[in-house]
């Protein structure tokens, strides 16, 4: 009789730490902007938000313009200010409309800082998941890819260079943000429009010091599942999944650039794909030193981690490369394994 009454009050506290948090929080929720349906208005206030259900930004149909209409421009939210905490409770964010990604943070004057999203999936079905000021490429073989079509071919090394007189002198003069993404479920596919997207990824960040732990973050054809840019990242405990076919010839589950010191452990790194489509390696790295690589799990491809650049070291501890057989299949809620 003890027990039970011990597990009932248990859950209760359980229960009630649950409903004051969504209490204390800010809900987001649905509206509608023109002809395209944005899900939530921008934050641009530091806070607490939540979602108390499931938010969809749905496929958009007008056949009087031959088909489904693409919201390319738009993004199911924009975060626009730092100090802010999302906790989707379990709930999904699913832009499903052609051309929208998931989450962005920007600001105008700075760099949007310390934002933490947990809890729960953000999907896109034909752009990136969650990017946090991130930038598109690294390399001009990737700028090359971007611009591959008659058109646009000569924009390539003028694009490339815009971007490195952007990029920061090294990897000590990058912000820190010090974002957080926790158990999440971040998905990305990149062709649902048929169009192919190069600079796609399911999570880019910008800046130093950012976490990425404990979630479950997948990409289909397209750049990176993970893609950072800045020092002293913190990698753990994912399961990070790259399939189909490499945007880009650098393409990689992970993609990192400028990112000294940067620790990534106890991952499954997760390749499905085949033969001239795979990744060169699980792990791209630029003009990045000191990384440690540590206790990952390697499936569906034999090399770790290449160096795009002679500026670029590893460091690597008990790592494991397992069939493909083997890959983790069970996942339960949300970014959890």
């Amino acid at each position: 009789m003890k027990l039970h009454n011990t597990v009932f009050v248990i859950g209760m506290i359980l229960l009630l730490n649950t409903a004051n948090a969504q209490d204390n929080c800010r809900p987001l929720e649905k509206v509608v902007r023109g002809y395209t349906p944005v899900t939530v208005p921008d934050i641009t206030q530091p806070g607490e938000y939540c979602l108390t259900h499931d938010l969809k930004v749905p496929r958009m149909y007008v056949f009087s313009e031959g088909g489904e209409r693409s919201a390319t421009g738009s993004v199911m939210l924009d975060i626009r200010t730092s100090n802010v905490v999302l906790d989707l409770h379990g709930f999904v964010m699913s832009a499903e409309v052609l051309g929208m990604p998931g989450i962005r943070a920007w600001g105008e004057k700075e760099v949007p800082s310390r934002i933490t999203i947990r809890h729960g999936s953000i999907k896109s079905r034909t752009r990136s998941g969650i990017l946090l000021n991130a930038p598109k490429a690294s390399l001009l073989s990737d700028f090359k890819a971007m611009y591959d079509s008659p058109q646009t071919i000569g924009m390539a090394e003028n694009e490339f260079q815009k971007f490195l007189k952007k990029l920061p002198p090294s990897a000590s003069a990058y912000q820190k943000t010090e974002n957080l993404i926790d158990h999440i479920r971040a998905e990305a596919d990149t062709i649902g429009d048929g169009v192919k997207c190069v600079s796609c990824k399911a999570i880019g960040m910008d800046g130093a010091a950012n976490i990425i732990r404990n979630s479950t973050i997948e990409i289909t054809d397209g750049h990176a599942a993970i893609y950072l840019f800045g020092p002293n990242q913190l990698i753990e405990n994912n399961i990070i999944i790259f399939k189909g076919k490499a945007a880009v010839e650098s393409a990689a589950a992970i993609k990192l650039h400028q990112a000294d010191g940067t620790i990534i452990r106890n991952n499954d790194i997760i390749i499905e794909s085949m033969g001239d489509e795979a990744p060169k390696a699980a792990i791209s790295l630029i003009d990045s030193k000191d990384v440690v690589i540590e206790n990952n799990r390697i499936y569906g491809i034999d090399t770790l981690v290449k160096n795009w650049d002679d500026k670029s070291n590893s460091i690597e501890k008990n790592n494991a490369f397992r069939s493909l057989f083997r890959r983790p299949l069970a996942i339960g809620e949300p970014g959890v394994h």
